[in-house]
């Protein structure tokens, strides 16, 4: 949520976290068992919402609790949320967007129907750089090989309140795949059907993504492969990283405080849902909280 961006470190971002030595794990309510979107407010809380029930989560981090609870909509897959000012925006899978305005008295709510090619979307934050919004599809663009490996983004210019209509950005499974494999990255595996052994096993179906606030890369995470990977506002790979499924074994929301510091929510998956902080170890950020 962040609106300015300062100068870039050497290599990407995901570079300077520690992904297995969180400095938080808070566990979550029992309301946020199926959390699935998340994005930040302030330099201290979050809010999140669950893909079952029309309301907005806002939770402090220091306190480790949820603090306030808006209502905005009826029961639905409410799956991605991000702030821009004022205005939280919730999307819905079916592709419907909900602007709620000011989280202190009774909000005002606005509905846009974005008419998305894609079903089942699930990621969306705020682009500062661009002044839009984007929206990252768990699903792909057809069927057949040539969109095996494609990955659309669409862009929603905030001004307008009107999506693209082609795709702003194309991720291509099989670069990223590549630069794991060129830099020694891990991949994740999958046990063949014969023969025994395994195979490796990238499907890469984002979950969520957002900008991060001193590089301006867009850091998507894909919870089916408990991956995440960074790219250019071209969509150009710039980096690439695994989460511990142990740690994290449903990731399905991520953002970055002013700080620099990543946060990441999982699902419950059996247990209770989590929220887990890393560090920013890179350089200090130049931009403050407006």
């Amino acid at each position: 949520m962040s609106e300015g961006t300062a100068s870039r470190p050497d290599g990407s971002a995901l570079e300077h976290y520690v992904l297995d030595e969180p400095d938080l794990i808070a566990r979550l309510p029992l309301e946020l068992q199926e959390v699935s979107g998340l994005t930040d407010i302030s330099p201290s809380e979050v809010a999140c919402v669950q893909d079952e029930d029309g309301v907005i989560f806002v939770y402090d981090l220091e306190l480790r609790k949820i603090t306030r609870r808006v209502r905005f909509g009826p029961t639905g897959d409410y799956e991605g949320v991000t702030g821009v000012g004022s205005r939280l925006f919730v999307l819905r899978s079916d592709g419907v967007l909900f602007e709620v305005e000011v989280l202190q008295g009774e909000p005002s709510i606005r509905t846009h129907a974005l008419g998305i090619p894609t079903g089942n979307n699930e990621g969306l934050c705020f682009d500062p750089g661009g002044e839009r919004l984007l929206i990252a599809p768990k699903s792909r663009l057809g069927k057949g090989k040539e969109f095996k490996n494609v990955r659309p983004v669409y862009a929603l210019d905030l001004k307008k309140l009107t999506l693209e209509a082609e795709p702003s950005i194309v991720l291509d499974v099989e670069r990223i795949r590549n630069f794991a494999e060129a830099h020694a990255r891990p991949l994740p595996e999958k046990e063949k059907k014969k023969g025994g052994g395994k195979r490796i096993s990238l499907r890469f179906m984002p979950s969520s993504l957002a900008v991060h606030p001193m590089t301006g890369e867009i850091v998507v995470l894909s919870a089916i492969d408990h991956v995440l990977a960074a790219f250019d506002q071209r969509g150009n790979v710039t980096g690439y990283a695994m989460l511990d499924a142990k740690l994290l074994p449903q990731s399905e929301g991520i953002t970055f405080l002013p700080s620099g510091d990543m946060v990441v929510v999982s699902e419950g998956a059996g247990k209770e849902a989590s929220l887990l902080r890393f560090h920013w170890n890179g350089p200090p950020l130049m931009n403050d909280w407006p």
